[in-house]
This record gives C-alpha cells, structure tokens and sequence, in this order.
C-alpha cells in the first residue's frame, strides 16, 4: 500500500474524478491557494482538508459514487496516513488473516511505527497460538515483547509474557514457560496490573502441578490467589480452589481431596460450568484411587458428557482415565481402544502433555500383554508427531522404550543408533 504526500493526494483525486481547480474553489478556498496547496507551497490544513473533503464528496456523489474519506484526510502526511490506517486496521472488530497482518508489519517497519508494530506483532502471535502452530506463535510474540521493552511500554509486557509461557507450556517445554509466567507475575506485581497478576500466578502453578513440583504450586496458589481473596477476581480464585484439590489428590490425600472437590462444586456451577468436567474427572479419580470403580465410572461419565459440551481440548485426559478404570476392572482391549482415542484426540488438539501421558499408560499395557511390535510401532508414531510439532518432552522417554526392545530382541545396530540418539538428552 502507497501512501502520498498532501499534495499529491488533491492531484490524484482530482484525476480519478476529472475535476479541475474550479471545481474546488469555495469560500475562502481560491483557485490560487488550491494551485499552491497541489504543488506543495502551502500546508494544507485540517480546515482546508476538511472544504476539499466535502468538494470531493460532493463531486463523486454527482456520478452515484460513494466516497468516504475522513475530514483530516488531505492534512495528513505519508507517516501519519500509514498510522492512521494502521490503527483502525488493528481496530477493526473483524479477523485479520496472517497476510493481512503481514502487510501492516511491512508498513510499521517501513515508517518506524514502534507501538503500533508491536501491537501487531502480538495480534499475529495470538492468531497462531489460537491455531496452536506454537513455533510461530512464540516467534511473533518473542518480537512484540523486545519492541514493548524498546518504546518502554510495561504494561503490555505482562501479557504477552502471559502468552509466551503458554507456548512453551504447550510445547511441554516447562523450564521455559516458568521463567515467562515468572516474569509476568513480578511485573503485574510491580506496575499493579491485578488481572494479569492473578492469571499469571494460576498459570505458574498449573505448570508446577504439571511437573509434579507440589510444594511450589500450593505456594504459588496460597501466597498469590488464595490468600488475596477479597482481591482476587472470583473465576481465579475457584480455579485455584480447584488445582488446591487437584494436588491433595495427587500426593495420595484422597479423602481430604475428595471433599474439597465436593465442596467447590456450587462455587464452580456458579461461576464457570465448563470447569464441572475437570472437577467431575478429578472426582472420578479419586473414586479409582480408592478403588470404587463403579462410582469412578459415573463421575467420568459426567465429565465426558461436560466437556464434550464446553471444552472438548481437554477431552483426551478424560478418556485416558476411564481407560485406567476399565484396565483396573480388567478390560484391557477396551482400554487400549480408550487410550489410542485419547492420543488422537491429544495430537488433534496439539496437547502433548496429554498426548505422551496416554501414550506412557498404553504402553504400560501392551508390556503386560509383552506386545514389543506393538510398542515399538506406537512409540516411533510418538515420536515422529513430536518431532513434526518441535516438541522434545516425551522423545526421551519413546527412544529409552526402543532401546529396550532393540536389546531385549539383540539387534544391535538398531541399539546403538537409539543409544546415539539419546545421548543428546543427557
């Protein structure tokens, strides 16, 4: 996209619509000044902009043409055209394409539009977090964060260090996405963005809970969210309720966790009923670690049937635990079926966490059954879909699995590849 000087802009115009210096003048708006302002010798105003604005209109409307400029359009210098469509571009309540966003990228840099490029930088990060292509979204965010720190804009930082942590958190690159929500939190904190606070504090304890890192996510929740409840925004605060319980369940506190679950059912109902399927599948949980399959079985039946309404993202950690309770109920090809679902589902939604979850309990099976052909063939699947996505988490893991059926069947060669490769882990 062009954009002209002043002068050039009445010049065009007048040529698009066969108009002459007369047919412009007006009062206080003489054929000379009008010469003047086209060859550039005189400032055009926002006032004279405005008279030539209603000229043009009027002149196009005469041959039914609708012509919809704003009142300071010929006022305007290149810098401040390229801003100002820049802007309401950015403005625009309608979907912008990754082409579309490319093309204000270019006009940003090209006229040393900072703030505006780092807005867009951010929009085009979202766009491709939300289509989950994580690569891309870190990159374009990654370069909104250094233009935020270049023009000295803080605010904005916190959520596009929000963002970043998610990213990594759904490459399964956990280290990563800590140092981003760590980040985040101790700016929010410091520049009192409270929302963001909140947010970024539950998302770094989500990825604590992830890793298994229990003491510093109940002291992440304890300290930010739940101890500030009066501050706090209510939907944090249940999640945080939540992902308390979660954790009670996780270290073997069933009963104690069964009850909070119990417990913060009305308070979830109230404020988001997409969250009942979590609370009903950790319930399940609780109900298989007590080994009360019949009830285990009811609850994930009611998370299932919630998140396939709501959230079905998170559906593939669902059927991964009925998976768990049919085996333990001894139905281990319905189980299997369950678990090869739940990959599916997982690579569908690009949740690796949960992709390599399903795939460690498949694998746990078909050991019983001594199946190696069968897991040497599911963990090169794993691999090849981690590898395509950039993913490293759970690699480690499906090459040790190779490595220990290249051996057990003596096929050295096949060995010492997989040793090779698994050496870079280390």
């Amino acid at each position: 996209m062009e954009f002209y000087l002043p002068s050039e802009k009445i010049k065009l115009m007048r040529k698009k619509f066969r108009a002459n210096q007369a047919d412009l003048e007006g009062e206080n708006m003489t054929r000379a000044f009008i010469s003047m302002m086209e060859s550039g010798k005189r400032t055009v105003s926002k006032a004279s902009s405005k008279k030539l604005v209603e000229k043009f209109i009027d002149i196009a409307k005469r041959i039914h043409v609708n012509l919809e400029l704003d009142d300071e359009y010929f006022s305007r210098l290149p810098e401040e055209d390229a801003r100002y469509y820049c802007k309401n571009e950015l403005k625009s309540e309608q979907a912008l394409s990754h082409k579309h966003l490319e093309d204000l990228i270019k006009i940003e840099q090209s006229f040393n539009l900072d703030d505006l490029l780092a807005d867009t930088y951010k929009r085009s990060g979202i766009l491709y977090l939300n289509e989950m292509e994580y690569s891309k979204a870190f990159i374009y965010l990654h370069n909104a964060l250094g233009k935020y720190k270049e023009i000295r804009e803080f605010i904005p930082q916190v959520e596009v260090l929000c963002y970043l942590g998610k990213c990594k958190l759904r490459a399964n690159q956990f280290d990563d996405s800590i140092f981003f929500y760590k980040q985040a939190v101790a700016y929010a904190e410091e520049y009192k963005v409270q929302d963001n606070y909140y947010i970024a504090s539950h998302a770094l304890a989500t990825v604590y809970g992830q890793i298994k890192e229990y003491d510093k996510c109940l002291e992440v929740l304890n300290n930010n969210i739940i101890s500030k409840k009066d501050k706090a925004d209510k939907l944090v605060l249940v999640n945080a309720e939540v992902m308390r319980a979660t954790i009670l369940l996780d270290t073997d506190k069933n009963h104690e966790a069964g009850k909070a679950f119990f417990e913060v059912i009305p308070e979830v109902g109230a404020v988001d009923k997409s969250l009942l399927g979590l609370v009903y599948n950790n319930i399940a949980e609780y109900y298989y670690k007590i080994e009360n399959y019949k009830k285990a079985l009811f609850y994930i039946s009611e998370a299932q049937k919630h998140k396939l309404e709501t959230n079905k993202k998170f559906l593939s950690s669902t059927l991964g635990l009925k998976g768990k309770i049919l085996h333990a109920q001894g139905m281990r090809e319905e189980s299997i079926l369950l678990y090869e679902l739940a990959i599916d589902l997982a690579e569908q939604y690009s949740r690796f966490d949960m992709l390599v979850d399903n795939y460690k309990e498949l694998v746990k099976i078909l050991e019983e059954k001594n199946d190696l052909e069968r897991i040497e063939q599911k963990m090169n699947y794993m691999i090849a879909s981690l590898e395509a996505n950039n993913v490293e988490e759970g690699i480690q893991y499906a090459l040790h699995k190779l490595l220990q059926i290249a051996t057990t069947q003596k096929e050295s060669d096949k060995a010492m590849k997989l040793l090779h490769r698994l050496e870079s882990f280390l």
